[in-house]
């Protein structure tokens, strides 16, 4: 082989390499900023959870209807689903206004799983409650939808929770005593 046909085949290889590299660094960089952005939605979910801790002791609808997204679906066990922010907001005004009802004296989701998809979050878990209508508490299962804002933070988009009847239908390490 000439000398100049070796410096051109080891050209060529210097720029295989080169791009190979280059496209590598970029992979990398790409799933670093993924993982960078999934962590970043993690912390905001977390502060959702917390803001639904304290929003579900308060048993204010106010305080409530601020987990919710503008076009939110809640479906609970013994009646239809309630659609959209200002549904939500309106039951939940008429059960804080109603007399005589129970006040949450603990309220403790466990969640199981998070699946964080670009805007959406998908997440299922446990629950455990006590009010003071009862002084048993009880258990749940919940799934819900969550979905990015705006502004960055993150509120439910669809909630499905139903109680549950026996305690290991539900297992919580941590539930409500």
């Amino acid at each position: 082989m000439s000398n100049a046909a070796s410096q051109r085949q080891l050209r060529h290889q210097s720029l295989a390499a080169l791009a190979v590299a280059l496209a590598l660094t970029t992979a990398v960089a790409l799933v670093a900023k993924e993982n960078d952005s999934t962590q970043q939605a993690k912390v905001q979910i977390e502060r959702l959870h917390q803001q639904d801790i304290e929003a579900t002791l308060s048993d204010k609808a106010d305080e409530l209807a601020k987990l919710w997204d503008a076009e939110a679906v809640r479906i609970q066990p013994g009646g239809p689903a309630e659609v959209g922010k200002a549904t939500i907001l309106a039951n939940d005004k008429r059960w804080e206004a109603s007399k005589g009802r129970a006040r949450t004296l603990c309220y403790k989701p466990e969640i199981q799983d998070l699946q964080i998809v670009g805007d959406w979050a998908f997440e299922w878990g446990y629950f455990s409650y006590s009010d003071s209508s009862n002084p048993k508490a009880m258990r749940g299962k919940v799934l819900r939808v969550i979905k990015r804002q705006p502004d960055g933070s993150w509120k439910f988009a669809r909630v499905v929770a139903f109680p549950e009847k026996i305690d290991s239908a539900a297992p919580m390490s941590h539930p409500c005593e």
